[in-house]
């Protein structure tokens, strides 16, 4: 079985994450499957919404931690968790994503980089970086749920179900079976003229900053990646205030 299964449903493609066994964690070759098959319903002319979901009751549990990596292998792996993000979180065609289960680390960035979020009752989301001691979470969550709110989630790493998600507003709906509500959303999108669609994704990229915000992340989690996670290899962005060069348990 592809790792990916493409099926299409009128001018809506949905896109299944095949890793069951693992809740589709996301090993280097589900990674590298995932973005081609998201690059070809991009270029598909008849294909006007791609709906991402997962098998087996889950939608990813991340980063695959059981895959065995050398260096070159993690940051071969990093280097497309970071062109996944991209693809996603820029991409042309409207995106939904159907989410049941559990949504963590890799991939509520994947969820996260979607422009509409359907959840089951039953998922379970969480993002992990600080635990992990990885710098993501911040680019797309803050755009979805306010500073605040994308502050606590993300420097607790603790888990939210999809009654939160949905009061926060990351989700925007949450429905059983999620894919059939996604599915939904996706064609009330597609009825509309394809050229106003197009436009409207454009400004909504502009106005939000969005894409350069994920460009500016995953500069630090290749950066992170070749230095083995050492943050020294970092440039320090400026200074606030007092707080200029300043860094933290520096005495």
């Amino acid at each position: 079985m592809a790792l990916v299964e493409v099926s299409d449903h009128g001018a809506v493609r949905v896109l299944v994450l095949q890793r069951p066994e693992a809740r589709n964690a996301m090993d280097t070759a589900l990674l590298a499957a995932l973005l081609d098959a998201f690059a070809d319903g991009v270029a598909r002319a008849h294909v006007r919404a791609l709906v991402l979901t997962g098998a087996g009751g889950a939608f990813s549990a991340g980063a695959d931690v059981k895959e065995a990596l050398d260096h070159a292998g993690t940051v071969r792996r990093m280097e497309l968790f970071a062109a996944v993000y991209e693809a996603v979180g820029t991409s042309p065609t409207p995106t939904v994503a159907a989410i049941e289960g559990a949504c963590v680390g890799g991939g509520i960035e994947v969820a996260a980089a979607c422009d509409v979020r359907v959840a089951g009752a039953g998922a379970r989301f969480r993002f992990p970086g600080a635990s992990l001691g990885i710098a993501v979470g911040a680019a797309k969550l803050v755009g979805l749920v306010g500073l605040g709110a994308a502050k606590e989630l993300v420097l607790t790493a603790r888990t939210f179900d999809a009654a939160e998600a949905h009061r926060l507003g990351f989700v925007q709906r949450v429905a059983d079976p999620p894919l059939t509500a996604a599915l939904e959303v996706a064609q009330a999108i597609v009825v509309h003229p394809p050229e106003a669609v197009a436009h409207l994704k454009r400004q909504f990229l502009a106005y939000s900053g969005q894409g350069d915000r994920i460009a500016a992340e995953n500069d630090v989690l290749r950066a992170l990646a070749e230095a083995n996670g050492d943050y020294r290899a970092l440039e320090s962005p400026p200074g606030v205030g007092g707080w200029a060069g300043v860094r933290p348990g520096k005495q």
